[in-house]
This record gives C-alpha cells, structure tokens and sequence, in this order.
C-alpha cells in the first residue's frame, strides 16, 4: 500500500531544491536585507519597494515547481501535490509570522499608522501598506482578519516541520490535518479581504497600477490561486495515510491472529 507513492513525503531533490534554496535566498536579500538597509538609512525606501515586490511576487509562485519532474524522475499526482501542498504551508507560514503578525501589533499600538517611506524602521511594513492604505490606517476589518492570519502563521510553520521531521503515521495525518483547516480558514479570510475592498470601489488603495497589480492583486492572490492544489492536496493524502494505516492494522491483526483469515473465507 505503501508502494502506491512510494516518494511521498521525501522532499524535493534536484532542481527543484535547488530553487527552493534559491528561492529562500533572495526572500532573505530583498525583504530582510533591504529592510536593514532602508532601516539603516544606506538605501531608498523607494524605489525599492518595487523591486522587493517583484522578487517576493516571484517566491510566491515557486511552490508550483513542486508540480514539475526533473530529468529522470517521475512522480505521481499525489505525491507532487503533496509537495506542492506543503511547500506552499512553508510559504505562507513565513509571511504571516513575519509580516502578518507583527502588523497586527503594530497596528494596536498604533505604531504603524500613517507611516510613509521616511520611516525607515517600519519599511516592510510600509512596502505593502503605501499601497493597501489600509494597513497604515487602522482599518478595522483587515485588523480582524490579520488577527486570524498572523496567529495561523506559527501552526503553519510547525505542521511543515511535523510533516518534515514526523517518523509515525500519527504525526504526517496530524500535519495533513493542520494544513487542511488552516487553508480553508486562510483561503475564506483572503476572499473577505478582496471583496471588502471591491465593495468600496477600491477606494484603500494608492501607487496607480504597480500599487494596484503588483501590490494589492499580485502579492496576495497566491492565497487564492495555491488552495486549488493545496486543498485537495491534503485531503488527498489523509485519504491515502487513512488507507495504509488501515491495512496495516489489518495485516497486524492477521499476524497476531493467524487463523482469523481462513475463518473469515
């Protein structure tokens, strides 16, 4: 039963990790490096605001790379989907525990609001939030949604490492379950936050089109776009993991009780 998918789980080899690492490598360049070098006063607040936006833009979207083979590998539906499903958790996890929630405090202290690009200290914030005004004006429905959001992060961030570091079946389904009702909940927030803005007219948000596409519709998107696969993703794999768990019992049961079988026939 096992043998079905026998490289699920087993992370990404090849090219695809190399990517990855790629991938995590200029998220720390272009959002933690550019954040203490604007902090520190060595560069603009903007144009580099545009700049980090495009690269982070791009790391959004390189959990789709889990749905590719590289050169002689052939992998099954669920285990790229599984890939992709959890490399997405890794995604999202990081930008709600390190945006999503300090916003929500800052927003309650009231530090975050009316910043402009001067404020060099709060610049990650304001990378966003120069665009979704929302973010810098205390606006009570996005504090009500980031409240949900940013506390997600931490269980996201700790079903990827249960499903990374898990050795017992128990330990992979508790991860797939975590993933699962975390991106439901998550993908229903994202669909309340677009269309609380539509339903003004998009009156919140400011920098003509880059603010517009790049920054309100692309970077936050992926949370619309991702769930397709992720969702069905864990659902698949807990139906999968439910199935090796319940053979497995059975072929116990059948070793513990030999002559269970020829009474059954």
């Amino acid at each position: 039963m096992r043998d079905l998918h026998p490289n699920l789980g087993r992370g990404a080899t090849g090219i695809r990790l190399r990517i990855y690492q790629l991938s995590l490598l200029l998220t720390l360049a272009f959002a933690g490096g550019a954040f203490l070098l604007v902090a520190l006063g060595v560069i603009p607040g903007t144009p580099v605001d545009i700049y980090s936006s495009w690269v982070i833009l791009i790391v959004l979207f390189v959990p789709f790379m889990a749905l590719m083979d590289g050169r002689g590998v052939k992998r099954t539906r669920l285990e790229k989907w599984s890939e992709f499903g959890f490399v997405w958790l890794l995604v999202s996890g990081i930008a709600q525990t390190f945006w999503e929630l300090p916003w929500f405090f800052l927003d309650l202290t009231g530090i975050v609001h009316h910043i402009t690009a001067a404020d060099g200290y709060l610049w990650a914030w304001w990378v966003y939030g120069g665009a979704d005004t929302r973010y810098i004006t205390s606006n009570p429905t996005i504090a009500g949604l980031e409240f949900m959001a940013g506390f997600s992060g931490p269980f996201e961030l700790y079903a990827w490492y249960l499903y990374k570091t898990g050795k017992t079946m128990r330990a992979k389904v508790a991860a797939c379950w975590m993933a699962l009702i975390i991106g439901v909940g998550l993908t229903y927030m994202t669909g309340v936050f677009f269309v609380a803005e539509w339903h003004v007219g998009w009156v919140n948000i400011q920098q003509g089109a880059l603010g517009f596409w790049l920054k309100f519709v692309g970077l936050n998107v992926p949370w619309i776009v991702a769930p397709a696969i992720a969702i069905p993703a864990a659902i698949l794999e807990l139906a999968h993991l439910y199935r090796v768990e319940g053979y497995e019992a059975a072929r116990r049961d059948m070793v513990a009780r030999p002559g269970l079988g020829q009474a059954a026939e």
